[in-house]
């Protein structure tokens, strides 16, 4: 709990900064630890399913690539080079 607040002043200071000061920065600033509560569950259950399907899909390539006789890591040229 205590983390979290310290993560969100800093990144909160951070926007305020980065937006210029203000009316603006304060409010994306104070906006902040509302949005983290929220939002970044979601976004790292999204970021974990991306990460795990491109895993898939290149342990899918790779295997391909073993059952057609080419060692670990190569990638087989479908035309030849103009």
């Amino acid at each position: 709990m205590l983390f979290r607040n310290i993560a969100t002043g800093l990144a909160g200071r951070q926007v305020a900064k980065t937006l210029g000061g203000g009316a603006l920065g304060t409010a994306a600033a104070a906006a902040l630890p509302f949005i983290a509560k929220r939002g970044l569950g979601p976004l790292g259950a999204a970021l974990t399913a991306g990460w795990a399907v491109k895993k898939g899909l290149e342990w899918r390539r790779n295997r391909r690539l073993r059952a057609q006789g080419y060692p670990d890591g190569a990638v087989p040229v479908t035309a030849p080079p103009a």
